[in-house]
């Protein structure tokens, strides 16, 4: 059998080094071409290789083409997001509490692809830029629906249109993070959140600062290399 040794003088298959390897490859291959459309969106192929420090043939071994490699950064930021909301756990159960938090968590996701919005709303349209916040959005649904219930939450609105108005408002400031207008660390967006569904900013301003602190409390921090 074709093994290979670890540092510590473990055999190790040669498949399975291959298939980490293919996946070390895949990563480099994203980071880099997220580096390298944030440069020039309309980056080619050859500059995503050249950025990642592989050859072309690399490239196209996992993105067959341009549309494949934009469409698996938007997958990779939908994985991100679900590792992001996972690690919190069930969300508190107070829903302006659970707002913020949920807030504060998803936006360094989108704050790392929001290069994204630069290119591939155009070409690959604004649904798919809005299906990559789908695994938060049935959490934030139940999470408004409880607030709107227990009477804490305007109820002007459906819970699913609050959600979705969430939605347009996080592409818009994401917009603006990426003029240099929005500098934060999610604060912003969750007080918009919270606002959406009939707080007051003073108010949701509070309730922000109380969020960062269940989160420091209650969320592993990311491990290196996860």
């Amino acid at each position: 059998m074709d093994n290979a040794l670890t540092e510590s003088g473990t055999a190790v298959p040669a498949t399975r080094q291959r298939r980490s390897q293919a996946r070390a490859n895949r990563s480099r291959i994203i980071e880099a071409a997220i580096t390298a459309f944030a440069v020039d969106p309309d980056a080619s192929m050859d500059d995503v290789a050249k950025a990642a420090g592989v050859v072309r043939r690399t490239v196209y071994a996992h993105f067959e083409s341009r549309d494949a490699l934009i469409n698996g950064i938007v997958d990779e930021a939908s994985a991100d997001l679900v590792a992001a909301l996972s690690r919190a756990g069930e969300p508190p159960e107070n829903p302006e509490l659970a707002t913020a938090v949920l807030a504060l968590l998803a936006w360094p996701v989108g704050d790392r692809f929001r290069v994204l919005l630069s290119f591939a709303r155009k070409e690959l349209g604004e649904q798919r830029i809005l299906d990559l916040m789908e695994p938060a959005r049935a959490l934030s649904i139940r999470v408004v629906e409880q607030g709107q219930r227990e009477g804490i939450f305007s109820t002007y609105l459906p819970a699913e249109t609050l959600v979705a108005m969430t939605e347009s408002v996080t592409i818009t400031l994401f917009d603006q993070a990426n003029s240099g207008v929005i500098t934060d660390s999610g604060e912003s967006f969750a007080i918009v959140c919270l606002v959406l569904v009939g707080i007051s900013p003073e108010r949701s301003a509070e309730i922000v600062a109380d969020a960062w602190k269940w989160i420091r409390k209650s969320v592993p921090p990311v491990a290196p290399g996860d």
